[in-house]
């Protein structure tokens, strides 16, 4: 699959004409994911289906999947790990916040202003959603920090002495009034 995307796409107009697209997003090009990476680890390239169509109750629909992998740093030991994305799209199209019918149906809304997407980000947006929110091996140990400790000769044997504490209040003993 090496079918380049639009940058800049109109929903409504793909909808009526029920479209497909499918192709490639670099992620080199998605810098709010880029940040998230591991920068040695070699930049994947995420596999992109989408459906642009009508739902059952005639509310205008993108459906689809985003499959990929990432590298990122495991939060307990500090190494790389990958992660595999599948983020799978169903969101309705919508020019306004006043619209409550999509969510009665329990759809997810994606509010289109002008009636222009810039389709990366709306990718982009889609793979955040399904990363971790905190990216980590399914067995690791954590990095522990390993500090020595100066031992007495005999302090494996001997228990540790209490010593008396003074009461700071003893000196207000002094004070109270012998009558």
């Amino acid at each position: 699959m090496s079918n380049r995307l639009p940058v800049e796409i109109n929903p409504f107009r793909l909808i009526e004409q029920r479209r497909q697209l499918s192709g490639v997003v670099h992620t080199n090009r998605l810098s709010r994911l880029s940040e998230l990476l591991v920068p040695e680890a070699v930049a994947e390239d995420f596999e992109v289906e989408l459906e642009f169509l009508y739902s059952p109750s005639h509310l205008p629909m993108i459906i689809g999947q985003v499959n990929g992998t990432v590298v990122m740093e495991c939060q307990r030991c500090l190494k790389p790990v990958t992660i595999d994305v599948e983020a799978r799209i169903s969101v309705v199209v919508t020019a306004s916040q006043t619209d409550r019918r999509p969510e009665e149906e329990g759809y997810e809304i994606c509010i289109v202003d002008d009636e222009r997407m810039f389709l990366q980000d709306f990718i982009e947006d889609e793979i955040l959603l399904t990363l971790p929110a905190v990216a980590r091996h399914d067995q690791c140990e954590p990095t522990r920090i390993v500090r020595e400790i100066p031992v007495a000769d005999n302090a494996d044997n001997e228990q540790p002495v209490e010593k008396e504490k003074k009461n700071p209040f003893a000196a207000l003993k002094d004070w109270k009034k012998t009558e």
